[in-house]
């Protein structure tokens, strides 16, 4: 076992040795004595691994090599959608929980110069999958855009977008990466990068607002910071930069969750079931060591969460919080 600090905290990655003989295998008992749960994981002290982890399958359609975000088709369960970020063409990939690929949607009439976010929910016309074009990596974009179209389907072949919203915040470039839609039809965007107070501190990543009225006057549109979620992204580690976020279907208990995913750990959050507005932290799971580039999530019908990993060949994973 091998300890080392991260910006505040001890990560530690737990190793079982197997061939080399007893007294190897005796000085790493302790670290062992819990394989299942910790081999091949990053864990921070007081954090617990994901449960019931597998590795689901593997992307075989190589131009889909970027995965940046990922929905949970509505009228065709069982299928998801993703797409690439920068650099690549306007498209949206349809895939199943195995990697294999179903179909792709081209997305006419825009530029993809940053796609790094998948959002759907309702909308007047049944439901929209929402495309953000809100990666920005300097904090210093003026083009950031939110493009809304109806939810495809995989025979669709090509869409148009209803609606494009060119975005600002209040407070200046951010970069984003972090994007779901409530039931209302709100839409939430989460900040990935470090950031510090007026203090001087580290400061949580912040969360942003578009409402749905946002979208009776489509043109461009300021967001304010209307929250925070406890998750502080620290210069030097990425393990908590935020890079998806994912909102359950209601809960049998009437109540719903939210998922963000960052390099090192998903943290599930309450929700407001009404407008999936974040909440306080429920519990917060370190991903397999592999997934340090996962870079997508989703809610799967069962309560697992489903993790893609970008990539040629990124594997997919599905496992359980807490």
């Amino acid at each position: 076992m091998t300890a080392w600090p991260v910006g505040g905290a001890v990560w530690r990655t737990v190793w079982c040795a197997t061939g080399r003989g007893a007294a190897a295998a005796l000085l790493l008992l302790a670290a062992c004595a819990d394989r299942d749960v910790n081999r091949g994981r990053w864990v921070r002290d007081g954090d617990t691994a994901m449960r019931d982890v597998q590795r689901t399958g593997r992307f075989v359609n190589k131009e889909f090599n970027e995965a940046s975000g990922v929905v949970a088709s509505i009228a065709e369960p069982g299928v998801f959608w993703g797409n690439n970020d920068s650099g690549n063409d306007e498209r949206l990939f349809a895939f199943d929980t195995a990697g294999r690929a179903i179909g792709a949607v081209r997305v006419r009439d825009v530029k993809n110069r940053d796609w790094e976010a998948l959002a759907s929910g309702p909308c007047p016309q049944g439901t929209c999958v929402y495309i953000g074009d809100t990666g920005d990596n300097s904090a210093r974009r003026d083009n950031l855009a939110v493009y809304k179209l109806a939810e495809p389907t995989t025979a669709t072949g090509t869409a148009t977008p209803l609606a494009t919203l060119k975005l600002d915040y209040a407070d200046g470039p951010h970069d984003v990466e972090a994007m779901y839609a409530g039931p209302d039809g709100s839409l939430w965007l989460i900040t990935k990068r470090p950031a510090r107070s007026a203090g001087g501190l580290p400061r949580p990543s912040r969360v942003y607002h578009i409402p749905p009225v946002a979208w009776q006057q489509p043109g461009r549109f300021t967001a304010t910071v209307v929250d925070s979620v406890p998750v502080t992204p620290v210069a030097g580690s990425a393990h908590d930069f935020i890079t998806d976020a994912s909102l359950s279907p209601l809960q049998p208990d009437g109540t719903r969750r939210v998922v963000l995913l960052s390099y090192g750990a998903v943290h599930v959050l309450e929700a407001d079931p009404a407008t999936g507005r974040p909440g306080k932290l429920v519990a917060r799971c370190a991903l397999p060591i592999r997934d340090r580039s996962a870079e997508g999530v989703a809610w799967l019908p069962d309560g697992r969460i489903l993790l893609v990993n970008e990539g040629n060949g990124g594997s997919l994973y599905a496992g359980r919080c807490p």
